[in-house]
């Protein structure tokens, strides 16, 4: 292969001793900057090249020095653009190796001709990094710059469980159990704490759920070893994790029974937990904190606790009474939904990576047949969400009231997407304030913490 192992491989140190030397020679000044070595000759955007394009463009430099041609661009295109527009602003390029001389037309020719052959060796790099990897994939040896936690790299190269899987583990079941990823972030600072004193969060607990190198799998672009190392988790255990609703942790102290699930109607937010005075007395409410990352809500709705819970629960008790719920735990049903998606997901991975069948078939044809199984693994996760939702973890309605407030939440959860509150006066009616979406009612873009969630906007029946 070619990289930095291969025969292409130039240190930096060497080229900066070749620069230097020619430069010296010609009696030129130099302003050095970093070599990229993990960014892709085949393309133009390179952060340190924009960097000096910048210089170019501002007048700031004369021209470029490289060591070798190929060190400057491995694509033909990209490179010619390039050298017209070093040209329009009085910049040369200059090749020590290469020895090119930009001002005769022979020069330029001879600068076509090599880059012609350094877009090849590109090409041909790429194609042996691809049979490598595939070959490494084949193997069961995990790609990639970072050993997942919860795993060492064995003596093979394959990877072997750490004393760090159980807590890995216990992660994803807390996640298909509907805790929040600030719960699980806990719990992972406590029994896997990440070295030199550095903290779990909770968008690296979201990262870490929907790695599926857990179930055992090595993948690269479109080759797949699903049995490549011992899993840590089931492929079940990992779709629960995966549908498991996005809830908001709570940040206060104190429990509360609709924290991450109450949300403002004026900007979707979530509400949060806190402690208003009033004449010397401490109420409990939920409150929009108003200002968040994407900006300001124009109405904040706030409520007091106790108002809120009660009238949410009246609701969720007498739902479940219409819906006449049986409990019970249906493992075979959650188990038999899996088995169904995993297959949807592997038919449309295989048939989207087949690039004979996309050639046979056509454009058209093909992605049709794509969004057919596309439509087929959207319906296998429907059927996984119903087969969730009927799992509770309490024997009875009636012995919900004996619960502790963070099961309880929990139980609501499991029922409940959102509940939007209106902004509105104490003596507006609770139930014309407020708008509960039951499981699968909810949007999926709801605001959450750890992502870019767009302008603030209201919610939209």
């Amino acid at each position: 292969m070619g990289g930095r192992s291969g025969e292409s491989f130039i240190s930096p140190q060497v080229q900066r001793e070749r620069i230097s030397s020619w430069a010296q020679t010609h009696g030129h000044t130099l302003t050095w900057n970093e070599p990229e070595l993990d960014v892709s000759g085949g393309t133009m955007s390179r952060p340190v090249f924009e960097r000096i394009m910048e210089r170019v463009r501002a007048g700031q430099t004369d021209g470029v020095i490289v060591a070798k041609l190929d060190r400057f661009a491995r694509t033909l295109v990209g490179a010619l653009r390039t050298l017209e527009e070093f040209e329009r602003h009085g910049a040369v390029l200059v090749s020590v190796a290469d020895n090119i001389d930009l001002s005769t037309p022979v020069g330029r020719a001879f600068l076509r001709v090599l880059l012609v052959f350094a877009e090849l060796e590109r090409d041909r790099i790429s194609e042996s990094w691809e049979i490598a990897t595939s070959n490494a994939i084949a193997r069961g040896i995990h790609i990639s710059k970072f050993v997942p936690r919860g795993y060492d790299k064995g003596a093979d190269k394959r990877l072997v469980l750490s004393g760090e899987a159980p807590a890995i583990r216990e992660a994803f079941l807390m996640r298909g159990a509907h805790r929040t990823h600030t719960e699980i972030a806990r719990m992972l600072n406590e029994k896997a704490p990440r070295p030199n004193g550095g903290r779990w969060t909770a968008p690296m607990v979201d990262r870490l759920i929907k790695m599926r190198v857990y179930v055992g799998e090595a993948f690269r672009g479109g080759t797949v070893n699903p049995e490549a190392h011992e899993a840590i988790i089931t492929p079940t255990q990992w779709q629960a994790a995966q549908l498991a609703p996005v809830r908001g942790a709570a940040r206060s102290r104190e429990p509360s029974l609709l924290s991450g699930i109450a949300r403002c109607e004026e900007c979707r937010y979530v509400l949060a937990p806190s402690v208003s005075a009033r004449s010397k007395r401490r109420v409990p409410n939920y409150r929009c904190r108003m200002i968040h990352t994407a900006g300001v809500c124009p109405n904040p709705a706030s409520v007091k606790r106790s108002r809120l819970d009660e009238y949410v629960e009246a609701v969720w008790r007498d739902q479940m009474d219409k819906e006449a719920v049986s409990v019970r735990q249906d493992s075979a049903a959650i188990q038999s939904a899996s088995d169904v998606l995993s297959a949807a997901q592997d038919e449309l991975a295989v048939f989207a990576a087949d690039t004979t069948v996309r050639r046979l078939l056509g454009e058209q044809a093909y992605h049709a047949a794509v969004e057919a199984r596309v439509t087929v693994v959207n319906q296998a996760q429907g059927e996984l969400r119903k087969a969730l939702a009927s799992v509770q973890s309490f024997s009875s309605i009636e012995s919900y009231d004996d619960l502790s407030v963070q099961d309880r939440r929990r139980i609501l959860g499991s029922s409940i997407d959102a509940i939007f509150l209106k902004r509105g006066h104490n003596r507006v009616p609770i139930e014309d304030r407020v708008t509960v979406l039951w499981r699968g009612e909810g949007p999926d873009d709801l605001p959450r913490r750890g992502r870019d969630n767009g302008p603030i906007r209201p919610y939209a029946a």
